[in-house]
């Protein structure tokens, strides 16, 4: 086998996982934990918009806070991701 075609069966086939989870249990997490993902994902994009466009006598001081929570944020989004993954899950694809 070519390492072109192992590579094409390796990435169809499927993620195997063992959980005592039941498929609908998987469901119901992953789709709670995915609006979660979202909602954190968005507030990381407000809070690094915020912090582009910060001005003011406070620049600084609001800069680095607001720097400091976006990479605590986005920091979150792979944990709660892979947390999706771990379950036999799926995540989110697209913010659109």
């Amino acid at each position: 086998m070519t390492a072109t075609a192992d590579l094409q069966k390796r990435q169809q086939s499927p993620l195997t996982l063992t959980s005592d989870l039941s498929s609908e249990a998987v469901r119901d997490i992953s789709a709670g934990l995915n609006g979660l993902l979202a909602d954190v994902f968005a507030l990381y994009l407000k809070t690094k918009n915020f912090h582009w466009h910060m001005s003011g006598p406070h620049f600084r001081d609001y800069h680095l806070l607001l720097d400091e929570h976006g990479d605590q944020l986005f920091a979150m989004t792979d944990d709660i991701a892979e947390r999706v993954r771990k379950i036999g899950g799926t995540t989110i694809r697209s913010t659109c």
